[in-house]
């Protein structure tokens, strides 16, 4: 019942191919009189007759189409209509195959999502058959107080007519229902999250203490007005008695991680220990050596746990364990239940959108309530990160650090690659360096894929430049020792996958060429961006792509406009949504299945009110009107969350 359809296409009149027109859009069905398969471009271009009139259509990327639609086959297509020359053609037409005899489906008719064997009119006749027995089945959540004064349907009402909606107005309203849903179990159950004890004890850290001034006065520079701000927010949760949940958002390379240091110096100066998350073994060890190279003046003892290396991993459970190692970064080796910390203080997550509030909260629950402070560079707009992350108040840097160029971004077509690989050679010429990035370690089927391995085998005979190779299938050791050799500059030009997109701090790269860019989201294309430019030289990133879809095409040129991460999170949530983009689904409670919190951005910040009304007036959702709207949220809560973690 909870399989919501993709889309619904109109087919509520199926129109004779002799009345149809250019310019409209059109539901037609006929039987295929003509299918050419061009294998070189993709294409595939069929005929369709009712015996007296003709319609063409053509798909593209369409290899996988080429044994449903066949000479023979009786169709339905949907779609926009327009004159090719003197020919009536559908471009890429929703379609649908038909049986022998079968008659086509009529009125608004719902695209479930496939997978494996399933066939699209088997699973529609399946849900036309059990959702109205089950619909009205299903318990409300919201009191009849909540939907006659939001003027929202009853929940089973919702479900059935989003399924079989009887009109285009059947299927809004029930939209409209079931997205009010989504809100506000998001909205409240993340509330609830922020519901401690106000009985709990925190833990007070010292971030006026010698560390944290020491480290300070020996900076070559000073902190940026960005940084100031939020480390003076940051600075007042830790000396509170109070658990600090902070998340703290800045662009790549605003300078977040000289924040967690200081907040890490705060935490050991008050005599706790300090835990440092990151989400791959690559960007742990990167963390960890600017931790210690910054630090490396003061007395701080700093380990690295990534479950690995057994041997070395055991000292260093011993030493987080007897307090000998006062700060510790880790992968999510840090959750194994055989890490015990002897006096956990603070705890740091980075990039967080790669982690649940599960995950968080186990690491978390490792000290007697510690600080928390999360940190990511996903940029998120303020309304939906105030939905998401209502449980954490949000800190922003604005701005970037002092010295800091531009860097230009150039959208290349592949006859224009020579380009830049010459920018990248004059780069090495001026001694600087360049990163390469393809979208796959190795060649597969897909003969169009540029693989990382093959085209580093292939700039290695090319003299001039010293090439290296990194990849997430190499051992750890290998991939250790290509990164420092690319620190050190005994690599001119690192041919990379996306292993490179966070955590990675070269200031001499200033070029880089990411091939097949229209391969990768929007918010990874600014990642991988992030890694140059990180010095006082400009830097430029070259797109190199033939998009082949207009949302392709809308990446490439919203990456060459704009720089601004909140500005590319906010077309990439146009663009593709919000699932994928901002890790919603590892956020632990609900991904949004309907809701786009972009379109329905008003009514996000309308439902949040509600859920705050509620719980202003019924604090722990004991009212008799809220107990199925409690096991609702509860639920939701529960699977976020372990139980020592809820009060």
């Amino acid at each position: 019942m909870l399989l919501w359809p993709r889309r619904h296409e109109d087919r509520t009149t199926i129109t004779p191919l002799s009345e149809v027109k250019s310019g409209g859009d059109f539901t037609v069905v006929g039987c295929i009189s003509r299918a050419d398969y061009d294998p070189r471009r993709q294409v595939l271009r069929i005929s369709v007759t009712d015996g007296l009139f003709v319609i063409y259509a053509t798909f593209f990327h369409a290899r996988w189409l080429t044994r449903q639609l066949q000479s023979g086959v009786m169709v339905v297509l949907s779609g926009p209509v327009e004159y090719w020359g003197t020919r009536l053609i559908m471009k890429h037409p929703q379609h649908e195959v038909l049986s022998p005899g079968e008659m086509p489906q009529q009125g608004l008719i719902p695209i479930y999502p496939l997978t494996g064997e399933l066939k699209q009119r088997w699973l529609q006749q399946l849900m036309k058959q059990v959702i109205p027995i089950l619909a009205p089945q299903a318990a409300d959540p919201l009191s009849q107080e909540i939907l006659n004064q939001e003027r929202l349907i009853s929940r089973g009402q919702a479900l059935l007519h989003l399924h079989w909606p009887p009109s285009q107005e059947a299927l809004e309203a029930a939209r409209k229902r079931l997205i009010f849903d989504e809100f506000l179990r998001v909205s409240l159950a993340v509330m609830r999250m922020k519901q401690w004890d106000p009985g709990m004890p925190g833990i007070r850290q010292n971030p006026q203490g010698v560390l944290s001034q020491t480290f300070l006065t020996q900076l070559p520079y000073a902190l940026t007005s960005g940084q100031e701000t939020a480390w003076r927010s940051i600075r007042q949760d830790l000396a509170a008695q109070r658990p600090m949940l902070r998340l703290l958002q800045g662009d790549v390379g605003s300078g977040k991680t000289l924040i967690a240091i200081l907040a890490i110096l705060a935490a050991v100066d008050a005599g706790h220990q300090a835990a440092f998350m990151a989400p791959t073994e690559l960007l742990a060890e990167q963390q960890w050596r600017v931790l210690k190279d910054l630090t490396a003046s003061l007395p701080i003892s700093i380990g690295l746990l990534t479950g690995q290396d057994p041997s070395q991993s055991g000292k260093v459970r011993e030493g987080i364990a007897q307090g000998t190692l006062e700060v510790v970064v880790g992968t999510q080796a840090l959750l194994s239940p055989s890490v015990r910390f002897h006096q956990l203080g603070l705890v740091v997550i980075d990039e967080q959108h790669r982690f649940g509030v599960r995950q968080r909260a186990h690491l978390a629950q490792k000290g007697y309530f510690p600080d928390l402070l999360v940190m990511t560079a996903t940029p998120i707009p303020r309304t939906l990160a105030l939905t998401l992350y209502g449980d954490l108040t949000v800190s922003q840097i604005e701005g970037l650090p002092p010295g800091r160029q531009p860097i230009t971004t150039i959208h290349l077509p592949y006859r224009e690659r020579r380009t830049a690989y010459e920018c990248v050679r004059q780069a090495v010429r001026r001694g600087e360096q360049a990163y390469v990035v393809c979208p796959l370690v190795n060649e597969n089927d897909d003969q169009d894929v540029v693989a990382a391995t093959v085209l580093a085998e292939g700039m290695q005979r090319i003299p001039g430049w010293r090439v290296g190779l990194l990849h997430g299938q190499l051992p750890r050791k290998d991939k250790t020792q290509i990164m420092e050799a690319f620190r050190c500059h005994d690599i001119d030009v690192l041919v990379a996958t996306t292993i490179i997109e966070v955590g990675v701090d070269v200031a001499n790269a200033t070029v880089m060429v990411i091939e097949q860019a229209d391969r990768f989201g929007l918010a990874q294309l600014h990642q991988l961006r992030g890694r140059i430019g990180r010095g006082a030289k400009p830097a430029t990133c070259y797109l190199l792509a033939d998009p082949k879809t207009e949302e392709a095409q809308s990446r490439m040129e919203a990456m060459v406009r704009w720089s601004d991460g909140l500005k590319l999170a906010e077309q990439d949530l146009k663009i593709r949504g919000p699932g994928e983009i901002l890790g919603l689904r590892q956020h632990g409670v609900s991904a949004f299945e309907l809701a786009d919190p972009i379109h329905d951005a008003s009514l996000m910040e309308h439902v949040r009110q509600v859920a705050h009304d509620i719980l202003e007036s019924d604090p722990m959702l004991d009212f008799e009107g809220h107990q199925t709207l409690k096991r609702w949220v509860d639920d939701a809560v529960a699977s976020a969350l372990p139980n020592q973690m809820l009060h």
